[in-house]
């Protein structure tokens, strides 16, 4: 009897894994199309809206002294 209730359970096991998988491929493939339905965006798109904006003048600030060498007081 004990055998019996362990292969019935290593069955139910075995289908409820295949149908996982099949709807997870079946989800897989209805998500494809959508993905291809996007609009392209454009490639120059980006170079135009980075040059649109002006960029501030890059000033470079002193480095900053580490832990190490302010906890024993600089130098």
């Amino acid at each position: 009897m004990a055998k019996d209730k362990q292969a019935k359970k290593k069955e139910r096991e075995r289908r409820v894994a295949q149908k996982k998988l099949a709807v997870a491929a079946q989800k897989r493939e209805q998500e494809t199309p959508a993905k291809k339905e996007l609009p392209k965006t454009f490639p120059g798109k980006a170079k135009l809206m980075t040059s649109a904006v002006p960029k501030a003048d890059y000033v470079p600030v002193a480095k900053k002294n580490s832990v190490a060498q302010r906890r024993s007081g600089g130098g």
